[in-house]
């Protein structure tokens, strides 16, 4: 019993260490690749499944589907990133005949419009998800439930314009025109990002936002933007398991996680956020 309440308590924390030490145990013995490193996301899930299912044990099922619902809604995101226009924003160096199985970099191309994605991209889509939500729900019902506010649903009306959110909206589409008038090229990454995270939340943000428990967020926040600086910005992109293209990007990088062609974007740092906010308000809706 009381290794079961220390592994509640304090699992989580072994788990930190074990998700990046694994990869980095790979990387000193040259096991390391695309493949592999998804370890980051495969062992907290790992943790954190059955660590839901225990507190979720005793419910009605609610938070169930609605972890299902929204991993499978931002799943969906992500594949309609890659398959549809991927081709504009991303490159994977040495992935371009999806008939034929790569050597070294990745197990599998697939067909994807006018390009090819990595069956290790579509993996990655499968798991970053659930692991995002996971980590959320898991704060909200055990370690940060003190901040878990009460779901008062019996006169709540769950689709409202936000007004100020709208116009943040707006913003990022003149933003988005103006770059493409002075740059030449449309920001691709950009517009995708502000539809897919400012468009739910100007209809959701105020009703859900009651409903979230916000220090979750920022600690689920905490540990995304954590694993994907170890993940892209240390690993990734100097050995060219996915880069962006130029002609995508609103053209401003940060220099200190760009190696020659392979630009880091400010849209790569702004995405992890982007995809935590987004995660938790579609979690908190559906549960709703």
């Amino acid at each position: 019993m009381q290794m079961r309440t220390f592994w509640m308590n304090l699992g989580w924390l072994v788990v930190l260490v074990l998700t990046f030490a694994v990869p980095l145990t790979l990387d000193a013995y040259g096991r390391l690749n695309y493949f592999t490193s998804l370890t980051m996301w495969l062992i907290p899930i790992l943790y954190l499944w059955p660590t839901f299912n225990m507190l979720t044990a005793n419910g009605t099922g609610r938070r169930r589907k609605a972890l299902l619902g929204s991993v499978l809604s931002i799943v969906g995101l992500g594949i309609v990133l890659d398959f549809l226009i991927g081709f504009l924003t991303l490159r994977f160096p040495g992935c371009t005949d999806p008939t034929v199985a790569p050597t070294g970099r990745y197990l599998l191309c697939l067909p994807a419009v006018r390009g090819s994605i990595p069956i290790e991209e579509l993996l990655f889509y499968a798991m970053g998800p659930i692991a995002m939500v996971l980590a959320y729900a898991c704060l909200d019902e055990r370690w940060l439930s003190k901040y878990n506010p009460p779901d008062d649903l019996l006169n709540l009306k769950l689709i409202q314009i936000s007004p100020r959110i709208a116009a943040v909206g707006v913003a990022g589409v003149v933003v988005a025109l103006i770059l493409w008038r002075v740059n030449g090229t449309f920001p691709t990454y950009f517009l995708f990002l502000v539809a897919g995270a400012v468009l739910p939340a100007m209809f959701l943000y105020r009703s859900i936002g009651a409903l979230t428990n916000w220090p979750a967020f920022a600690v689920t926040t905490l540990y995304v933007i954590l694993t994907s600086v170890i993940w892209e910005a240390t690993l990734a992109i100097p050995r060219l398991w996915w880069g962006y293209k130029p002609s995508g990007m609103i053209g401003v990088t940060i220099a200190a996680w760009s190696r020659g062609d392979s630009i880091f974007p400010v849209e790569a740092a702004v995405v992890w956020v982007f995809a935590s906010f987004a995660s938790v308000l579609t979690y908190e809706f559906a549960k709703a």
